[in-house]
């Protein structure tokens, strides 16, 4: 297990504790012995009655991660798996290729190699514009000879990496991109989180690294039989008693859901937005008084009735941003950053702007009884940070703000422990070590915003985000379309096709969704559990798509398989993993069950289907 070790410069200087008596570091740590990995965070604090001097180039990790050394044979040969590497996985793209561009898209939680061929090689790796899984996901592999690491930083601000090739091992350094700061006598702060799996090369690395997630980083309030949200999407600006007679609607059809999500465009008092598309909507951030013409009951009809069918209610908010206009920036300007752009970011440095947010938050849990807070980050805050941040304290106003939100997020987990938050940020671009323990992912991409998404861009989304991830989410917008359902079903699923006020569902097509909702609910409880993937992780149309989730407890598990559209294969063969005897196989479309063991071909006649096969002991 790695030693957790970390470096910054004190003035002009490399710190040393021993010497710079006035800066005080202390570092928490957290070791996971069944999975060999170690977490650690460095608070730094001032222990002084005067100004420091200034921190800077803050490595919360700075450690050489010892690898076996590889021998390349000859110059002229190319390089082999086997060679020293670092894997890193593509982040959240720019949002407008979801309109136009599946090839782009599909890139999201990609994963890529970059090796080291020689002690000068080195790599830089760092996120845009202050969310930490845009462009670049804090997650990294290092590898060599099949020895190896995980290693993922938890900071949901702006975060850089350098990974150097030395004699030994890779040297990995990591910590917060914008950090030049003094502290002030008694001011304490922290970095990044750092966690650190060592796997050996005869371990299931991916699978060891979703059972830590699962185990260490997952929102208490989940279990295996509900692993994430099962949540019908209704627009904001839907009227309430139109949203009661879908509830009723669904209820009469059979159609079951866990909670009622409410998405934006509830709140404020004067815009009509009819789609997240029109963007009228973000007129009213900042703005969380509820949209009295279109819900003059205040949301407590809808509450009920979601309540007489077992469902919960989850509310949407873009709770750090707000629009100019907000009756909260004109009352209390002191709360907000502006740096000139259209909308103010809340100075969540600010104990007071925490506070309000809080009880604004708190109200309306309490009034409505949301099961499920969603909150959104529509904002690209870096510009904001910069501009709040006083001379000589780079930095510092993100530190503050980041922590702020994480703190912000425990107040409430703790006042409400049944209450599970939905960590959206134009889509996922805030996934990181320190959100996934406290949130989960509906939306794990914008992508699923369009109304008529490509289903193989989003089950290429689902195949490499579940090589890391036990919950991941997605939704679906497409009616009567069996294949785009099941790509994409995973431990947080959604469905937004009844949402708006033009949509229509006729009785066909409810029906439909009430046998996908139900053969959903049948195999949820699979998808936090170990993941082999046997298809293409690419947007291939040729290929297929072939996904194993096992549960190594109970020893039973399911294969989902989908034939692409251009795919000339009608059958797929492929050995099962972590299986070993005879096994009962059933097939969900049509209930047949045949026995066999771990070595299977799955049938597909028809180009653009898709199948579902469960097996037990």
């Amino acid at each position: 297990m790695i030693k957790p070790q970390f470096s910054f410069k004190y003035g002009s200087e490399i710190y040393d504790q021993s010497v710079h008596s006035d800066i005080k570091t202390t570092v928490q740590v957290k070791k996971y012995e069944k999975s060999n990995a170690v977490e650690w965070v460095v608070w730094y604090e001032n222990v002084s009655d005067k100004n420091s001097r200034i921190l800077s180039e803050i490595r919360d990790i700075d450690a050489v991660l010892p690898l076996p050394e590889y021998t390349h044979e000859f110059m002229g040969n190319r390089y082999t798996e086997q060679a020293p590497k670092v894997i890193w996985t593509q982040g959240l793209v720019e949002g407008e290729s979801y309109s136009y561009d599946d090839a782009r898209s599909a890139e999201e939680f990609s994963y890529h190699t970059k090796y080291f061929y020689n002690n000068s090689v080195t790599y830089t790796f760092e996120n845009g514009e202050g969310r930490c899984s845009d462009e670049i996901m804090p997650f990294f592999e290092v590898a060599s000879l099949g020895k190896g690491y995980i290693v993922a930083i938890g900071w949901t601000g702006s975060w850089s990496a350098e990974l150097q090739k030395q004699d030994g091992g890779i040297r990995f350094k990591a910590g917060l991109r914008y950090s030049e700061f003094y502290l002030k006598p008694g001011e304490k702060v922290r970095g990044a989180s750092i966690l650190v799996m060592e796997y050996d090369e005869n371990e299931d690395r991916y699978n060891k690294f979703r059972d830590l997630m699962w185990e260490n980083y997952t929102p208490k309030a989940l279990t295996k039989e509900r692993p994430g949200l099962l949540a019908n999407l209704f627009w904001g600006s839907l009227p309430s008693d139109e949203m009661v007679n879908r509830i009723k609607r669904f209820a009469a059809n059979g159609v079951k859901f866990d909670q009622y999500w409410i998405d934006a465009a509830w709140n404020g008092k004067k815009a009509k937005s009819d789609c997240n598309f029109d963007s009228i909507w973000a007129d009213e951030v900042g703005d969380w008084e509820i949209k009295a013409d279109a819900h003059p009951d205040m949301f407590q009809n809808v509450v009920a009735e979601a309540k007489k069918n077992d469902a919960g209610f989850m509310l949407w908010f873009d709770l750090e941003k707000a629009a100019k206009v907000a009756p909260i920036a004109k009352e209390h300007p002191e709360y907000f950053i502006d740096a000139g752009v259209e909308y103010l970011l809340a100075d969540f440095s600010k104990k007071e702007v925490r506070d309000y947010y809080y009880e604004v938050l708190r109200n309306h849990i309490k009034t409505l009884d949301i099961q499920c807070y969603r909150q959104d980050f529509n904002c690209t805050p870096d510009i904001f940070w910069k501009k709040a941040d006083e001379e000589g304290r780079r930095g510092i106003t993100e530190i503050y703000h980041i922590l702020g939100m994480y703190e912000l997020w425990d107040k409430l987990i703790e006042e409400f422990p049944h209450l599970l938050i939905d960590n959206c940020a134009s889509g996922g671009r805030r996934i990181d070590i320190e959100t996934l323990k406290r949130s989960l992912m509906l939306y794990k991409t914008d992508y699923q915003c369009i109304f008529n998404p490509n289903p193989d861009v989003t089950n290429v989304h689902n195949t490499n985000a579940s090589r890391l991830f036990p919950v991941t989410g997605c939704s679906t917008k497409k009616k009567m379309d069996t294949y785009a359902a099941r790509s994409t079903y995973s431990a947080t699923w959604g469905i937004g096709s009844y949402a708006t006020i033009f949509h229509s569902m006729t009785d066909e097509e409810m029906k439909w969704l009430g046998s996908v909702v139900q053969e959903y609910r049948s195999i949820r409880r699979f998808f936090p559990c170990h993941f082999h993937n046997f298809g293409s992780d690419k947007l291939d149309l040729s290929s297929w798509v072939i996904w194993q989730y096992h549960d190594a407890q109970t020893d039973e598990g399911m294969i989902m398989a989908f034939r692409r559209e251009n795919s000339p294969c009608d059958s797929a063969s492929i050995s099962l993993k972590e299986m070993n005897g005879e096994y009962t196989f059933t097939v969900l479309d049509d209930n047949t069950v045949f026995k066999g063991t771990s070595d299977i071909t799955i049938k597909l006649p028809e180009k653009y289907t898709s199948t579902i096969i469960t097996y037990k002991k």
